[in-house]
């Protein structure tokens, strides 16, 4: 009798310990699918459609992978390349991984430009025309070119903004008297200019560089 009850014991217990892992391996994911919100990115993006789709993307990488680990037992980071429906599912994986990361950079570099000064309209704009920062400023700034001694006006005011900027001492009245000739003209020796007094492109090149 007792043979008979360890002989029992000896074909249940593994046919038991079979199913419990079956059933412990189909509700564990063989890793963390979790893809975690990047705390660099700017949550007052100019287009706040696309920060919430990049909100429902992370949130939707996880719950895609836990589903098809759960109900078809796919590994979408490591599918079974003879599945057809692993191929898919792998696929869609991937495809949902590249367009957060895109979403992602976007979202980082708003909040950098954002820390050199620009607003959401002017990242708006230097995205639609593909940009630099740099080169925005330029085009921006363009109006400032041929800037001289005796010019009166805003491009005269914004001119004497960013020398102030530049650590010069100097009113900003809207008026290119002597006082802003000769600090555009210090600028431009201190950055190995000719100091023409007058705002040329190479000297506006480097006005608006690292402001």
């Amino acid at each position: 009798m007792k043979r008979l009850a360890l002989l029992v014991i000896i074909i249940v217990l593994p046919i038991i310990a079979y199913f419990q892992y079956s059933r412990y391996s189909r509700f564990q994911t063989p890793g963390d699918y979790d893809y975690a919100v990047n705390d660099s990115i700017d949550v007052h993006y100019h287009d706040q459609q696309l920060l919430q789709q990049y909100y429902k993307n992370v949130y939707e990488i996880g719950t895609f992978a836990r589903s098809n680990w759960h109900t078809y037992k796919i590994d979408v980071r490591f599918p079974d390349m003879d599945d057809i429906r692993a191929q898919q599912a792998a696929d869609y994986y991937q495809q949902l991984l590249k367009t957060t990361a895109l979403q992602e950079d976007k979202l980082i570099y708003s909040k950098v430009l954002k820390a050199q000064g620009f607003d959401n309209q002017e990242i708006a704009e230097i995205e639609r025309q593909g940009l630099s920062p740099e080169s925005y400023r330029l085009s921006k700034a363009g109006q400032m070119l041929g800037l001289q001694r005796g010019d009166k006006g805003e491009n005269v005011w914004e001119l004497q903004k960013v020398l102030q900027k530049k650590g010069y001492e100097l009113p900003a009245d809207g008026v290119f008297d002597i006082i802003t000739e000769n600090a555009l003209k210090t600028y431009q020796e201190a950055e190995g200019l000719y100091p023409s007094g007058q705002v040329t492109e190479s000297s506006l090149r480097e006005l608006l560089y690292d402001l």
